[in-house]
């Protein structure tokens, strides 16, 4: 015979020590081992009623403590695993499911599901706190361990997809569309040192049409591809001989023919950046006197030089 019994079915037992227990008659520990459903009322108190699995409470169950506390739910080698509300022997309403890898979940359920407002909680210390669906995440915040907020936006599969904001370590802060966890559409990213960049957003880089306004004042509008200004554009200086240089940008430079706006206008060439031909217009007046004369005199006349 075997030194070990299994009992099956509905069992109690009025006081309960530990498992194995001594046989004195014999060297070896005989255990009796219990499964189903059962009662079972310990020394300190406490009395569990429920599933049990190999001597343990396991299964769908109720642990009565000593002090009047109550813990009702899914049980797992003689530990709760989910706390709450049950249909169907599956969570659903509220309820608390402890993971494996020690991650929490406090929130809403349905058919064994997360479903609606709830917490989760890394054993890193993140968490994501907002509306589940089936499980996944759809519109909630997402923290980092040091309780900063990571995002705050829409989901779709567990990435940031829809509108949000992402809140960078660098202090950069992006509010706009996300497709696949990435920056995608239209957003505007405010960097750590006050730059702001105000358009269209290609696989997290500007791409596309956009403004750039830079802390020293400058401003670019135009075309951007791949992060850089690319394509036609205008850029405004906040300071300098040039207010203002309208051409084409070719991977973040200036390439081809621009129009420069100084005090005068004027046309000038640029190679890769480098200015290489410029033709002056100027207008010089020296007097507000109207006259038709021919025998004004010439300090008096507007001459218009043209300068190669």
């Amino acid at each position: 015979e075997s030194s070990t019994d299994h009992v099956s079915g509905w069992f109690a037992c009025k006081s309960y020590q530990s498992w194995p227990a001594k046989d004195e008659s014999s060297n070896e520990s005989k255990m009796t081992k219990h499964a189903g459903k059962g009662m079972i009322i310990y020394d300190n108190g406490d009395m569990f009623e429920g599933e049990f699995e190999n001597n343990e409470p396991h299964g769908i169950g109720k642990m009565t403590y000593k002090d009047g506390r109550v813990c009702e739910g899914i049980w797992k080698n003689g530990k709760i695993e989910y706390e709450g509300e049950l249909v169907d022997r599956m969570p659903h309403g509220r309820g608390e499911k402890t993971y494996p890898n020690g991650a929490v979940y406090e929130g809403e359920w349905k058919n064994g599901m997360r479903h609606g407002k709830g917490t989760f909680k890394h054993v890193d210390g993140s968490s994501y706190e907002g509306e589940y669906e089936d499980s996944k995440r759809q519109v909630g915040v997402e923290k980092r361990p040091d309780g900063s907020v990571r995002y705050d936006g829409e989901y779709k599969d567990g990435m940031a997809h829809g509108n949000g904001t992402w809140y960078f370590k660098s202090g950069n802060v992006y509010t706009g569309e996300w497709r696949t966890d990435k920056m995608h559409g239209k957003g505007v990213m405010t960097y750590a040192n006050q730059d702001i960049y105000d358009g269209e957003w290609k696989d997290d880089r500007e791409d596309g049409k956009g403004t750039m306004k830079y802390h020293n004042g400058d401003v670019y509008e135009g075309n951007f591809s791949k992060g850089k200004m690319h394509g036609k554009g205008t850029y405004e200086y906040a300071a300098g001989d040039v207010l203002k240089s309208i051409g084409e940008w070719k991977e973040g430079k200036k390439c081809g023919l621009f129009e420069d706006f100084v005090r005068v206008s004027k046309q000038v060439y640029y190679d890769n950046d480098e200015l290489v031909l410029e033709s002056n217009v100027t207008s010089e007046a020296t007097s507000h006197e109207d006259t038709d004369s021919e025998d004004a005199l010439p300090s008096k006349r507007c001459n218009v030089c043209v300068t190669p």
